[in-house]
């Protein structure tokens, strides 16, 4: 008799549970939210790491899928924006900007992000392999984060000229960067 209330006291729970989790995860449904989830994961943290990502989301929604007007037009509209297409499977995020109705202003923005995503892409695998084997070495954070430093993030420091404030913005600017990678490589963003 016990066992048989601790096994429905145990599957109720389990069920509040799975509806606590259910409504914890965010489904998005539509053009957008498929943009949205299905963003190819470097580019994701790219985008994450620039504040970017909703604008992303709004413009290639904007310039490549809302001017279809048949649902099957624009999901295939989607599918190839995000390089998921029967034929077109490489996502390539400068054909994800309409470059050719940007304000000059815009066109910097998307430029600088597109270096961003780029180097996401070059980058980000070397610095996760790194860093995995630098913590399974029992290397402490800090150790680790001096490594990504030096090793991956070099350009970004400042010059021996800079000023003061300079410096001080540019080891904040890499110290938050190192920060945010670890968050990604321990799958927090």
């Amino acid at each position: 008799m016990v066992t048989h209330q601790f096994l429905e006291l145990s599957f109720e729970v389990q069920i509040l549970v799975s509806q606590q989790n259910l409504c914890k995860m965010k489904k998005s449904t539509g053009y957008k939210g498929m943009l949205r989830d299905r963003c190819p994961t470097i580019v994701n943290y790219a985008l994450k790491w620039q504040k970017s990502k909703e604008r992303w989301v709004e413009h290639a929604y904007q310039n490549f899928i809302r001017i279809y007007v048949d649902n099957n037009e624009r999901n295939h509209a989607t599918r190839i924006t995000l390089g998921i297409a029967k034929y077109f499977r490489n996502f390539d995020f400068d054909k994800s900007i309409d470059w050719e109705n940007l304000t000059k202003e815009e066109e910097q923005q998307w430029k600088r992000i597109s270096s961003w995503v780029w180097w996401f892409t070059k980058n980000y695998a070397y610095i996760e392999n790194m860093y995995n084997i630098s913590k399974q070495s029992g290397k402490d954070e800090q150790q680790i984060k001096v490594e990504i430093i030096i090793k991956w993030l070099k350009p970004l420091l400042p010059d021996n000229d800079a000023t003061e404030e300079e410096k001080q913005a540019k080891y904040t600017y890499v110290d938050k960067l190192v920060d945010f990678l670890i968050k990604c490589f321990e799958g927090n963003i």
